[in-house]
């Protein structure tokens, strides 16, 4: 396997890397964090790199790129948080599925402002019984002529409320079929009349959200429907492993940044006369999370590159979404230990990483769903 990457791909991670600086440092991710701002400045300047087209057709106005090159984006943004690589990749992986389930009415009306920072998905799959177990969903979409009444109520739904939004919702449009069948994807405009959103109050996670959508009669559209109608189940698997990885890299990003600023930290702390990162209860703790991360990168990008050639990675995604979730929560657990009383300060980096770091295991599928997973791949029926 070829560990390096093209003077391109190296470019685009430079690039990156300064961009974080610039416009999202940590500091700056954690004062969004605080104050719940959308920082829309944030999507146009993304726009303007070309990265918000970067994985969609040249035929679209896109510019053809890879998900070796998206894990790169995310895995640089997430060492700003992992709320700043969600602003990133939550963005267009909603476009990628309307990319291949849509039709080129939908592509011509949403996908050009969502290349240029204008419109944004949110996803809206969780209801208040329907989290892990998604095909338990119960929100009805009744067919009445030439649209479809909704009504339901979402949960979880990460930036429904922000400027632009379009909901990108599964709904039950066949009551009578089995539960993976009888599903659908419309998209929803939340100003509609009907919808109600309401902030999910959260430890972290501000800078987009968590939501609730209610749907009272709400009047969607036919031509709002995504897919073949009762098809949704297999339009929501088909975005599953690309979610799967680029959340990998963004948690090998956030995890690389806090053992960073551990490691920082452990230099320059003294006690006992020298600094803290020689004692050896810190230094081959702070080595075996080194080993960790790099273990989690190379499952991350494992995966992408299976995905860049065709091959099958739902095994590969899966264990890289545990073990970058994981790693993750482990390392700002260690960032914690490290920094002592400054990390327990709120005013410290670390203990917005430690926040940021909880729902890593949950969101996206939980650590337990995903060993499910590779154990059924190991010809194994886990319940």
């Amino acid at each position: 396997m070829d560990f390096g990457l093209t003077d391109e791909q190296r470019l685009l991670r430079e690039t990156a890397r300064e961009f974080v600086t610039k416009v999202c440092p940590p500091e700056r991710a954690k004062a969004w964090d605080e104050a719940g701002t959308y920082p829309a400045e944030l999507f146009t300047a993304m726009a303007e790199l070309g990265w918000l087209s970067l994985p969609f057709p040249a035929a679209l106005g896109g510019d053809d790129g890879g998900i070796v090159e998206l894990c790169l984006l995310a895995e640089e943004l997430g060492r700003a948080s992992l709320d700043i690589a969600m602003c990133y990749a939550g963005t267009f992986i909603p476009g990628l599925t309307l990319l291949r389930w849509g039709s080129p009415a939908q592509h011509e009306r949403y996908l050009a402002d969502m290349m240029a920072g204008r419109t944004r998905f949110a996803v809206a799959m969780s209801e208040p019984d329907a989290g892990s177990d998604v095909a338990a969903l119960r929100t009805s979409a009744v067919d009445d002529g030439d649209h479809f009444v909704v009504n339901g109520q979402k949960a979880w739904c990460t930036g429904a409320s922000v400027p632009g939004a379009m909901i990108a919702i599964y709904v039950r449009t066949d009551p009578d079929a089995p539960r993976h069948r009888g599903l659908s994807l419309l998209l929803v405009d939340p100003a509609s009349p009907g919808v109600e959103i309401r902030r999910t109050p959260t430890l972290a996670r501000h800078i987009l959200g968590t939501n609730e959508v209610f749907l009272t009669d709400v009047h969607v559209p036919k031509e709002n429907l995504v897919g073949p109608l009762h098809g949704g189940w297999q339009v929501m698997l088909s975005g599953l492993d690309v979610e799967k990885i680029l959340m990998s890299a963004a948690y090998v990003g956030t995890a690389q940044a806090t053992l960073d600023e551990a490691l920082a930290y452990a230099r320059e702390r003294r006690a006992f006369g020298r600094p803290i990162g020689e004692f050896q209860s810190l230094a081959h703790a702070l080595a075996d999370l080194q080993t960790e991360i790099d273990a989690a990168r190379l499952l991350s990008y494992r995966a992408a590159c299976l995905l860049a050639v065709g091959e099958p990675c739902t095994r590969e995604g899966a264990m890289a979404k545990l073990k970058g979730s994981e790693t993750y929560v482990s390392a700002a657990r260690w960032g914690m230990q490290v920094l002592a009383g400054h990390g327990f300060s709120t005013e410290s980096v670390m203990s917005f990483r430690w926040r940021e770091s909880i729902v890593a295991t949950i969101s996206g599928g939980t650590s337990q769903i995903q060993r499910n997973a590779i154990a059924r791949s190991m010809g194994l029926r886990s319940y």
